[in-house]
């Protein structure tokens, strides 16, 4: 009788991790989805699906997330210190314009805090850990990781910063932001994330590969056509 209770209960520790893949995976092909319907949405009726922004990136985070080794929630202080680090330097650089330049946020990422939205604050978070964890998986040096993820974020951002105006995301005074802004947010990815780095690296490569392209490609894409 015991060796048959161990059994059963290993039998539906099994299935049940089974069932949170699964669900998982729906999660993530949900997103794909969004962000296909979304880029030529985004073209054809751009009013309709703008407010739909902010959810869709917390819906985006929220699938980086549950694919992350989230047991003993290392990971997620690491995320969420990042998120928090990348809000405080926001405010500071739409207050003061020191940081980035002068810029303001508008109303196309959702609700703000301190005239910064906060959905940016937490997308940011994702794309640097996304980042690292990608180039972890080629180069091994600790500091060249973080240098060519923040290369390669602050890449993402140069894409972003074309159409952002457009969306309602935030606007530069004069047009588009200075080469200042880029090497400040190079800066912030790595600083931010220096720390955290060991946990960083244990995430998803698959999903963090699957958000970068799906950020960089619907960008593009909005870039191109709108």
């Amino acid at each position: 009788m015991p060796f048959e209770c161990k059994n059963s209960e290993s039998n539906y520790s099994r299935t049940r991790n089974t069932m949170k893949e699964t669900y998982k995976s729906y999660f993530l092909y949900f997103l794909i989805l969004v962000y296909v319907s979304g880029s030529i949405g985004f073209v054809v009726n751009p009013s309709f699906f703008s407010p739909f922004t902010p959810y869709t990136l917390l819906l985006t985070c929220f699938v980086f997330l549950i694919h992350s080794p989230l047991v003993g929630k290392k990971f997620l202080v690491a995320f969420f210190s990042i998120a928090f680090l990348s809000f405080i330097i926001e405010v500071i650089g739409v207050k003061t314009g020191l940081i980035f330049g002068k810029y303001s946020y508008g109303n196309g990422l959702g609700y703000k805090l301190l005239n910064v939205p906060l959905v940016i604050s937490i997308n940011w978070a994702m794309l640097i850990c996304a980042g690292i964890i990608v180039v972890s998986r080629i180069f091994a040096n600790k500091i060249t990781v973080l240098i060519v993820a923040a290369l390669l974020v602050t890449g993402i951002d140069l894409i972003i910063e074309q159409v952002a105006p457009k969306l309602d995301f935030w606007e530069f005074e004069g047009g588009l932001p200075g080469v200042n802004n880029y090497l400040s947010w190079i800066g912030v990815a790595f600083f931010t994330s220096y720390f955290f780095y060991p946990t960083i690296i244990k995430g998803n490569r698959t999903v963090s590969l699957i958000i970068l392209l799906l950020q960089t490609l619907f960008f593009t894409f909005l870039f191109i056509f709108i």
